[in-house]
């Protein structure tokens, strides 16, 4: 697949980034209309509340990965199908890659914890939708989307980055942020 990648991490305070970018109950809409929505684990609903389970820690980094697709790739992806392909292929692959790099540091830094990128992507199929427990609840962290922080506030504020769309193809470039609290 023809992608690259840019990694880019910021340090702000958890008051900050609480204060400034999580709105719970403002995104709780968006994530009912995801496709996810209470099939996934470490999505909503049934999430702690993020001030709550945050409490314990005083500052976040966050990781934003910009995954940009060639233009040769995107000329040639016409569906939102051939999108979907090529995402699993490339976007999908650096969420997992993001979200056990971060489960490493965990070990390294014990006392610190992360919140991954969009849903859960350890299991093929969730158990949540048989109604069964988590095959890995020491492993699952929950969405950053899903504790209602402003994903689109915090790439345009801290990053500098603007989200793109595309309807029928792909965007120029897709990003997942992820967050590790320490």
């Amino acid at each position: 697949m023809d992608y690259k990648t840019d990694v880019q991490v910021r340090n702000i305070s958890k008051e900050e980034l609480m204060e400034k970018y999580c709105f719970q109950e403002q995104f709780m809409e968006s994530c009912r209309l995801c496709p996810y929505y209470d099939r996934r684990w470490s999505c909503p609903p049934g999430l702690p509340d993020a001030l709550c389970y945050l409490e314990h820690f005083s500052s976040a980094y966050l990781i934003a990965v910009k995954v940009a697709y060639s233009d040769e790739i995107r000329n040639k992806v016409t569906s939102a199908e051939e999108a979907e392909y090529v995402r699993q292929e490339s976007y999908e692959v650096v969420k997992r890659k993001l979200l056990l790099a971060l489960l490493e540091l965990e070990k390294m830094i014990p006392t610190g914890k992360s919140l991954g990128a969009g849903r859960c992507i350890l299991c093929e199929h969730c158990t949540r939708e048989e109604g069964k427990p988590c095959r890995y609840p020491q492993r699952r962290r929950y969405s950053i989307t899903g504790f209602g922080f402003d994903f689109t506030g915090i790439l345009k504020d801290l990053f500098g980055i603007t989200l793109l769309w595309s309807t029928k193809g792909l965007p120029e470039y897709d990003v997942a942020v992820a967050a590790f609290f320490t």
